[in-house]
């Protein structure tokens, strides 16, 4: 080996020493031969020599390419696109994930054509191992997108409130973040020394005076550094004079990330308020709509249910008071709908239970199917249960001898601590007693 061959291999070796591996590859023929110095790129079981580059790339690309990296070698590295682009002064770059030991490791490849005096062209193709820097880089570039992302946060956050206090934990001073001018004419310092001793001063003029002592206490800086002792935030809901009005007002307290601020977040919440007041009127009126029976304004199945299970909830408890059951049920509805029509039937049930309640005045009324009702005695109306019983089946039989009046069976019972371990076990008496009533009331017996 003469000087310059010397020279020329120990270039070639400093440049492999930043390569894991070269390859040399014949443009016309596409044989080619492999180079690298690193033991690592050795264990890919690479052929050094081959008689075809492309067709080899593509196969030992499936052995040792990350599958998502693949198609840059079975799609992408075509030699005559390769060679176009060169052609245009392209520098072709691939930067794909080599899997070493089970592990994706990042390599960079670069390819440049060369022609050598009285030899035909050839491609050297540089492999380089990139994974420390292109590793670093996403990193940054997770870092930098995690910052974007809490910046956004945060400013989505501060515009939720009207007003931010930062308040230094240590010496007491503040900053005031404000995103609207809703405050400004409470004359409170955008920024100052001694936050809580603002504050309590602002709390008498401008607090509504049944909040003044709970926030005054709750603003309080022992208070506040006790509480997120045990939890992480807290609030409080107050009422805020604002242009002579109060309004309905809340802050939010809790800690900074490092411990060394308070972080006291302001909102109007008026608006909310009105709306869960609203939200529950509504609420209220449809609960109350779902227990109405529509037609005659009584309670319906689901009342009579719930009272039910509270009763029965007593029982089980033992607490349970004197309560009697009477059941009411109409004659000849049937007829009435099927010879006059509903409209006759359903002011048949009207009259019905007019005829109940004004009996039973001071018990809850049920309409627990088309044409029965139960009565749930307690109070006064248990007291006189039995000279109730007898007024409405003296008014009924009375309306056997009017045409148009309803006539109602009806059946009472009370019930009896000393068997009775269920609410259905009153009811069930009270039913047998009302087909008894019935059975004499068509028949005489």
């Amino acid at each position: 080996m003469d000087g310059s061959d010397k020279v020329f291999a120990k270039i070639a070796e400093a440049l492999l020493t930043d390569y894991t591996s070269v390859y040399y590859v014949d443009a016309v023929t596409n044989e080619y031969q492999w180079y690298s110095i690193n033991p690592e790129f050795h264990s890919l079981q690479i052929e050094p020599i081959g008689k075809d580059f492309f067709e080899n790339v593509a196969k030992d690309a499936k052995k040792v390419v990350h599958p998502d990296d693949l198609h840059i070698f079975t799609e992408d590295f075509k030699k005559e696109r390769l060679l176009s682009e060169l052609k245009h002064g392209n520098d072709q770059r691939f930067q794909y994930r080599l899997m070493i030991d089970g592990k994706p490791v990042y390599h960079a490849l670069k390819l440049i054509r060369g022609v050598s005096e009285g030899e035909d062209d050839y491609f050297i193709l540089g492999v380089k191992n990139v994974d420390a820097e292109v590793r670093e880089k996403i990193e940054a570039m997770r870092f930098e997108r995690e910052r974007e992302i809490f910046n956004h946060i945060a400013e989505g956050l501060a515009s939720h409130y009207d007003v931010i206090y930062y308040v230094d934990c240590y010496d007491d001073s503040y900053i005031e973040y404000s995103s609207t001018s809703l405050y400004r004419h409470l004359n409170v310092p955008p920024e100052g020394a001694d936050f809580f001793t603002e504050s309590k001063k602002n709390i008498a003029l401008l607090i509504h005076p049944d909040d003044v002592d709970r926030v005054t206490a709750q603003i309080d800086k022992d208070h506040i550094i006790t509480a997120l002792g045990e939890v992480s935030q807290f609030v409080v809901d107050y009422r805020l004079k604002v242009d002579d009005v109060y309004q309905y007002t809340r802050f939010k307290v809790m800690h900074s990330t490092d411990k060394s601020h308070f972080i006291i977040a302001v909102e109007n919440i008026t608006e909310r308020i009105n709306k869960e007041k609203e939200y529950l009127a509504a609420l209220s009126v449809a609960n109350e709509r779902a227990r109405r029976d529509e037609l005659t304004s009584v309670g319906n199945h689901n009342a009579y249910n719930e009272l039910e299970a509270s009763i029965q909830s007593d029982i089980d408890s033992g607490s349970v008071k004197p309560f009697g059951i009477v059941i009411c049920d109409i004659n000849d509805l049937k007829i009435v709908n099927d010879c006059r029509g509903h409209k006759a039937g359903d002011d048949y049930i009207k009259m019905a239970c007019q005829i109940i309640c004004e009996v039973f005045a001071h018990s809850p009324v049920f309409r627990v199917g088309g044409d029965e009702f139960v009565v749930v005695l307690s109070g006064s109306d248990y007291d006189d249960r039995e000279k109730l019983l007898r007024e409405i089946r003296g008014i009924i039989l009375e309306n056997i001898e009017e045409e148009d009046i309803p006539v109602v069976a009806t059946g009472m019972s009370d019930f009896n601590p000393d068997k009775d371990t269920k609410v259905s076990d009153v009811f069930e008496r009270a039913d047998i007693m009302m087909y008894d009533n019935k059975r004499v009331l068509k028949y005489g017996f």
